[in-house]
């Protein structure tokens, strides 16, 4: 009896393997070749857009300290600062050389110390941004314009000497490129 239950059990498994090895149909995987496409197709833009966001973080961390730097000038001279040498009495104003981002990675004699120089315009550490000083009335703007001019979020940060107000503003995806980089009205 043991051995007509061996028998039996091996025979259903051999039968069982020849089912398992049917492969799959060529509609399932043209199927699954098509749900792999429609998930990249989402999810490479949303990866792309990230380094965009990575790279604004640092002009936006920049402009912060830019602002802060220019009220606390203000509060001291009674007067807006024009110049990197300025704001430089109140925080360290560095920059690359270049507007080349592989250059001011890999060399590194490249990032430069403004803050003592007469300066409205300079280019991030990294070199992802150029970044200027831009006075008009009692309104003061820092830009920070992308290094590429057709993608790159730009970044805008507003000083109003008159009402002590503030504003960051961060381009988002919509806004790609220099040309959506303007002054803003911070009152």
């Amino acid at each position: 009896m043991k051995t007509q239950l061996k028998a039996a059990v091996i025979n259903y498994l051999a039968s069982r393997k020849k089912e398992a090895q049917e492969g799959f149909t060529l509609v399932e995987l043209i199927i699954v070749v098509v749900i792999i496409g429609i998930l990249s197709s989402i999810a490479i833009p949303s990866f792309q857009n990230a380094s965009e966001k990575a790279k604004q973080k640092e002009a936006s961390s920049l402009i912060a300290s830019y602002l802060k730097a220019a009220q606390a000038y203000f509060t001291e001279n009674s007067t807006t600062p024009r110049y990197s040498s300025q704001i430089g009495q109140f925080v360290t104003v560095t920059g690359c050389r270049w507007n080349n981002p592989a250059t001011c990675k890999s060399n590194n004699s490249s990032v430069v110390n403004w803050s003592n120089s007469n300066r409205n315009q300079w280019y991030s550490p990294s070199g992802h941004f150029t970044i200027r000083m831009q006075l008009a009335g009692t309104r003061l703007n820092f830009l920070a314009y992308p290094t590429n001019t057709t993608s790159g979020l730009g970044v805008v940060g507003c000083y109003d000497s008159f009402s002590g107000a503030t504003k960051l503003k961060e381009n988002s995806g919509n806004e790609k490129g220099t040309r959506y980089v303007r002054n803003i009205n911070c009152r």
